[in-house]
């Protein structure tokens, strides 16, 4: 990328991709460094950590005291603090996302979510928020690190022991389920082994759980035999399998492809893509360096590599508050508009995690994502506007409230902050269009977009008025693309 070619267009292009999108003053910042101080910006400094739950200590000790002999109503009693606990622990993960600081921490933010989605973990199955936790801390720490510590580490994770049946993986009675997932859809992806390296990899987990909160290997339920894995024979363990998958081509290759599809690149070039897993194999696994080069490559700010990807109900909702700094009363809020969307954080719809791309737009989610806009403009929840609960897929857990069931959010932001000055209506539109959307406008948009301000103008106050637009703009079809 030339300096001669980079611009605001492309500052908000590389922030909207690796990150949730710009604020007006991030993306200025980043078009005026150029593009390889741009780049170079995104991997700047430290970020902020995960905060540890203030409920973590304190659940942990519930837990262990209420394991057994629980009356009816004390079983209940603990459903309910767990169900109220996993909203707590996923409207915080929100939270921060959107509280990221400066495009480095929204690109490790944005990272931990890839990870998230590529190591999908349900709640509906492991059920106990501590071990949620300590896995997102895990993803978030290494977000940017080495794919080689990842893997070594996910294998590890209770959580995922949990969800994989890791924990019932004995010498005798190998449990299948986390090898061929490591295979499939953590490392390799399909026809890159056999069925007979699923049995030996299996045995060579054997024994691989958890207390529930730490990593044990229990050595008399681990088999010790010879086993042979993708043509490497001999007393082989779990550490053993995942060194042997890291030493293969497709390793690097199925990760590369799944990292430049996410980052909505997945049109390179044939020569391009195989480049990038070269570079990720030289480096051995190590992040950085690729995702530098997938940034810094001309192709991925072609014009035919802009305004093609449909944003996740994530990006869509982190990214709306994040760039508006928007302030909501009631972070249920989110809960209920990314249920309706159909992404909540750990309640992928199976160990595959979510499908993406068209899949985000049926009829149903594309007229929430126009609400969603809509209810930003307003600026609150009006009483016409109910929510359907959202029910857990798991029966165990009882269904969400409704939105009319609890106090109703306010939705507070500043307009004014994502203009330069006070500006003629069609300098306003012109403005607003530079920030939030990704294609230009039409000209039938824009009239309307005028027409309708000028008239609100006439209304209510600039604040409100503006305000209206924003919405308005936020629920075009336009806005729906990053």
């Amino acid at each position: 990328m030339s300096e001669s070619t980079w611009g605001w267009a492309e500052a908000r292009h590389l922030l909207s991709r690796a990150g949730f999108g710009g604020r007006p003053e991030e993306i200025q910042a980043v078009a005026a460094a150029g593009p390889a101080r741009g780049v170079a910006m995104l991997f700047d400094g430290d970020t902020p950590a995960l905060p540890r739950p203030t409920w973590f200590d304190g659940y942990v000790a519930m837990a262990r005291r209420h394991r057994r002999g629980l009356s009816p109503e004390k079983r209940k009693e603990l459903q309910r603090k767990n169900r109220q606990v996993i909203r707590e622990f996923q409207i915080s993960w929100i939270q921060h996302m959107i509280a990221a600081p400066d495009p480095a921490s929204m690109l490790r933010e944005k990272m931990t979510l890839f990870w998230h989605g590529h190591f999908a973990t349900s709640v509906r199955k492991v059920k106990f928020p501590p071990l949620l936790f300590q896995q997102l801390s895990f993803l978030h720490e290494n977000a940017l690190g080495s794919f080689r510590d990842l893997l070594h580490g996910i294998a590890r994770d209770p959580a995922m022991l949990r969800y994989l049946d890791g924990n019932q993986n004995r010498k005798g009675r190998p449990n299948e389920n986390f090898a061929r997932e490591l295979m499939e859809l953590f490392s390799l992806g399909p026809g890159n082994y056999s069925e007979s390296d699923i049995k030996e990899a299996a045995r060579a987990f054997t024994g691989w759980t958890s207390d529930p909160l730490h990593f044990r290997v229990r050595r008399r339920q681990h088999d010790y035999g010879r086993k042979t894995f993708l043509g490497h024979s001999g007393n082989l363990d779990g550490d053993d399998v995942i060194d042997i998958i890291l030493e293969q081509p497709a390793c690097a290759e199925f990760i590369t492809r799944k990292l430049l599809r996410f980052f909505g690149f997945e049109h390179a070039s044939a020569e391009v893509a195989a480049s990038f897993a070269q570079l990720f194999r030289d480096q051995d696994y190590a992040l950085r360096p690729l995702l530098q080069a997938i940034f810094s490559h001309p192709d991925f700010y072609a014009e035919d590599s802009r305004g093609n990807q449909i944003k996740s109900p994530l990006q869509l909702v982190v990214g709306t508050a994040r760039t508006l700094n928007l302030q909501v009363s009631n972070g249920e809020f989110f809960l209920h508009m990314l249920a309706l969307m159909g992404q909540v954080p750990y309640e992928p719809p199976n160990v595959k995690g979510w499908p993406g791309g068209r899949a985000w737009i049926d009829t149903s989610r594309l007229l929430t994502r126009f609400t969603f806009g809509e209810l930003v403009g307003l600026g609150k929840i009006p009483s016409e506007v109910d929510p359907r609960s959202r029910r857990d897929r798991d029966k165990s857990m009882k269904p969400r409230r409704k939105m009319g069931g609890m106090r109703r959010p306010r939705l507070e932001f500043e307009p004014e902050r994502l203009l330069t000055e006070e500006a003629a209506p069609e300098s306003v539109i012109g403005r607003l269009e530079e920030v939030l959307l990704c294609e230009p406008l039409s000209r039938e948009e824009r009239a309307g977009l005028v027409q309708h301000f000028e008239a609100n103008l006439g209304k209510m106050a600039r604040t409100q008025a503006l305000k209206a637009v924003v919405g308005e703009m936020m629920s075009l079809p336009a806005y729906q693309l990053g």
